[in-house]
């Protein structure tokens, strides 16, 4: 590129810096912007690419403590972990076996400001105030959670598919802020990659890992690497995981009908052939098979209920402070038993959770002298079907009675990309990106054909979505990012994404959504010298819209629901002090969100169309209850992340985090109208509505986002105690203070989680450089902590409800690992 080039492309850029939140707005901008992207790439045909320069090399001290290097893939190429100028978490395949990370909730506490609620087989992940509300697939669409998830670069599209199992992971890492240009849609929030272990072709691998432990469990996991010859290799994993319920059910004796209990089966293939250092190609296939008793959607347990009453029976006029009640407020008549406790529960219906996935990904690479290239396509199906005894109780309809849900999804991936670091100032990415899934969907219900108290079959009812009428969500998007050097110290970053999204839904009078969004980065970084290096930022990201269901959107919802946005801000400095002993990280941030979506349980008038107000339909007896998403408003979340890692030792490691947070709802933050009144029973709650009042809408104002503690501490540290040459033993301790937060976004007492401290201590013996063994507690103070909450609207007594489902965290568990590597 010339000197004249290099100028334009410069103010080019800094006037995006200025004008990006208008330009997404305004078609004539975005027209600009994207001529400006394929100025920016058509130069770069020009350059030379030295593949080898990808990775940098780390600074070398003479000090003989020293931190592991780690080498990360967040900017899609090959970096030293800390000359990556964002905020970015890694866990190595050490701290993988060392904290038992076996799935993505174990990240909860280990990963500074990132929260993994979950709520039967749905995850709900949360970081930097923004948090995931909607699970599975229903009526209003796909959900799709604020963190995106990519295991081997291939997008876990929901949040249902997110419980995967984690076998042979080289390292995770997770971005916080958004990480539009690069990944794309729905990293509103951050991204978490999981790194699987490659096909080695150097030599015969091969490990086999046991554990035994508490509630019955037994873990097995094998693997074994096949170099077949100098090009072609093989690594084939299995896994099987299975234990009782955590959830103790007295309906039965014995442990068959307990809660949260796991059988699982994930075997994955990987296999890798390169003809020469120009050339390769993976295949990838994975499969899984879960069958669990399912602990519920939205949460297992009542634990509060709020309800409103009339100043005169038939009045149609309610006292304005609900009455609250501990525990279920809706049991059917022949209840026997109440809950005990959070693991202790009576529930007489059938329940489960089932899932099948199959999973086939290509991988090609090669490179010439212009690129190296990477084209990845994927083909996912995933299957599912969940069941409760959604009266919470053990009255009701016997055995069968209950609730649930199934869903068939399919998706298919391609990416094709072109990235460069040239011997001079410019390192460069480009592609282009395909994504297209659909899902069948479908409510499950039971029949008591006899009418006697036993239901006799499960199936999908006449209102349940019967006929093969899928969702389909479609995205195409071209994206590029450039980093270049000024001087040996100063480097500018640039990125542009133009992401189209278009989705079909069930139901003939719900409309086609589409949206075609630009998404931006820009930076500078300073490496001051070997060891440090600060960085500023801003970049945007976006979260899709989508529809509500027919039936709601016929009693008072809109059709359709925007984009979330948001607009971030970083400031961020990486310290490698020490001479290599101590690494210091820490980031400052601003993240501006905008639409953000509310998930709401509404009571609305049963007759369609009726032009009753709520008030009216419950008088008249037409009312009921529907789920729907409303674009409430904005958040504004302030933000500090540091992180510390130091070697005071040579056989000690220590590791510490502190996150602090200010999240807030912003004031016109408001939901419901006339005809959907999503939380009339908290009646006047702190003046947020006038339940009296149909036009009424109730404010979120100032309230904290799920899952947002304004205040985390993490602590961890080990030692190694030589036996001998090769023995030694290693004691650890992890450490998570959480400050208060709120379970949910509508922020009443009962849904606060005090603040706590959880513990997690393991011993292991290293008998030699095969062998080792290990001895866990999780959760070693046995603390009950809420890990999600809903507030659903109900109707009791034909008067309006609110009543709160609980999910809790696991109770204490213990268990000793056996590993013998070869």
């Amino acid at each position: 590129m010339t000197a004249q080039q290099w100028g334009q492309a410069t103010i080019g850029l800094l006037y995006l810096m200025q004008n990006i939140p208008e330009a997404v707005e305004n078609s004539m901008y975005a027209t600009y912007l994207k001529g400006l992207w394929l100025y920016l790439l058509l130069p770069l045909t020009h350059l030379s690419c030295t593949p080898a320069m990808a990775q940098e090399a780390p600074s070398q001290t003479a000090n003989a403590l020293q931190l592991e290097r780690i080498t990360v893939t967040a900017n899609r190429r090959n970096q030293d972990l800390q000359a990556v100028s964002s905020s970015i978490s890694v866990l190595s395949d050490e701290d993988i076996e060392r904290n038992g990370i076996v799935d993505i909730t174990r990240l909860d506490s280990l990963v500074p400001g990132l929260r993994i609620g979950q709520s039967g087989a749905e995850i709900r992940p949360a970081m930097r105030g923004a948090r995931t509300n909607e699970v599975g697939v229903s009526g209003p669409g796909i959900a799709e959670q604020v963190v995106g998830v990519f295991q081997d670069g291939i997008y876990i599209p929901t949040t249902t598919a997110g419980t995967g199992a984690y076998v042979d992971i080289e390292r995770i890492e997770v971005l916080r802020g958004p990480q539009g240009t690069l990944y794309g849609r729905n990293t509103f929030a951050g991204s978490i990659n999981i790194i699987s272990k490659q096909p080695d072709f150097e030599s015969l691998q091969g490990s086999i890992k046991l554990l035994r432990g508490s509630y019955h469990r037994n873990r097995y996991e094998g693997m074994v690497n096949l170099p077949i010859s100098d090009s072609l290799a093989t690594r084939l994993v299995m896994v099987a995981d299975k234990h009782q319920g955590f959830i103790a059910n007295h309906h039965l004796p014995g442990p068959e009908d307990d809660l949260r209990e796991k059988d699982l089966f994930y075997a994955r293939w990987i296999s890798r052939y390169q003809n020469n250092s120009d050339f390769q190609m993976t295949l990838r296939f994975d499969f899984s098979n879960k069958d669990a008793n399912s602990d519920a959607i939205w949460g297992y347990q009542q634990i509060y209920g709020y309800q409103l009453s009339e100043t005169t029976p038939g009045s149609g006029i309610f006292h304005p402070q609900a009455i609250v009640t501990p525990g279920h407020i809706y049991q059917p008549d022949n209840v026997r038993n109440d809950d005990t406790g959070p693991y202790d529960v009576f529930r007489n219906a059938q329940s489960f959770n089932k899932q099948d996935a199959l999973s086939g990904t290509v991988l090609l690479e090669w490179h010439d002298a212009l690129a190296h290239y990477k084209w990845t396509s994927n083909y996912t199906k995933f299957s599912g079907k969940q069941f409760y005894d959604n009266d919470f109780s053990d009255g009701g309809i016997d055995k069968v009675g209950g609730f649930g849900r199934q869903d068939e999804q399919y998706s298919w991936s391609s990416e094709i990309q072109a990235s460069c670091a040239t011997r001079g100032p410019l390192s460069w990415i480009a592609g282009l990106h395909i994504f297209h899934q659909e899902a069948d969907w479908a409510w499950l219900w039971h029949t008591d054909s006899n009418d006697d108290g036993i239901a006799d079959r499960i199936h999908v009812p006449a209102w349940g979505n019967p006929e093969d009428d899928p969702h389909i969500s479609h995205s195409t998007a071209l994206f590029s990012q450039l980093r270049f050097a000024l001087s040996d110290k100063l480097r500018l970053i640039g990125g542009l994404r133009y992401n189209t999204d278009k989705k079909d839904f069930t139901g003939n009078l719900t409309p086609q959504w589409q949206n075609a969004t630009l998404l931006y980065k820009a930076g500078v970084e300073f490496k001051a010298d070997e060891d440090a290096l600060y960085y500023a930022s801003i970049a945007n990201g976006y979260r899709t819209g989508g529809a509500n269901d027919t039936r709601v959107v016929e009693r008072g919802a809109a059709p359709l629901y925007d984009n979330e946005q948001v607009i971030s801000f970083e400031l961020g400095m990486k310290h490698t002090l020490l001479g290599g002993a101590m690494q210091l990280n820490i980031s400052a941030y601003m993240n501006k969100y905008s639409d953000v979506k509310a998930q709401l349980f509404a009571i609305a008038c049963n007759d369609v169309i009726s032009g009753h107000t709520v008030t009216q339909c419950l008088a008249n007896g037409t009312s009921t209850t529907f789920e729907y998403y409303e674009n409430g408003g904005d958040i504004t979340s302030v933000g500090l992340d540091l992180a510390l890692s130091w070697l005071p030792l040579d056989d000690m490691h220590v590791s510490a985090n502190l996150t602090w947070i200010d999240a807030r709802f912003s004031d016109d933050f408001k939901v419901g109208n006339a005809a959907l009144r999503p939380l009339l029973g908290l009646g006047n709650l702190d003046g947020r509505q006038d339940i009296n009042d149909h036009t009424s809408q109730f404010s979120f104002a100032h309230w904290q986002p799920a899952m947002t503690s304004e205040y985390t501490l993490g602590f961890s540290a080990l030692y190694h105690f030589y036996l001998d040459e090769t023995s030694y033993l290693t004691p650890y301790i992890q450490l998570s203070y959480k400050d208060d937060y709120y379970a949910f976004d509508t922020n009443i007492p009962e849904v606060k989680v005090n603040a706590h401290l959880m513990a997690d201590a393991r011993l292991t013996w290293t008998v030699n450089d095969r062998t080792d063994i290990q001895f866990f507690i999780e959760n070693l103070t046995n603390q009950n902590v809420l890990s999600r909450a809903v507030v659903h609207s109900q109707i009791v007594n034909d008067l309006p409800a609110n009543s709160i489902q609980a999910n809790w965290n696991n109770p204490r568990t213990w268990g000793v690992v056996y590993r013998y590597q070869f």
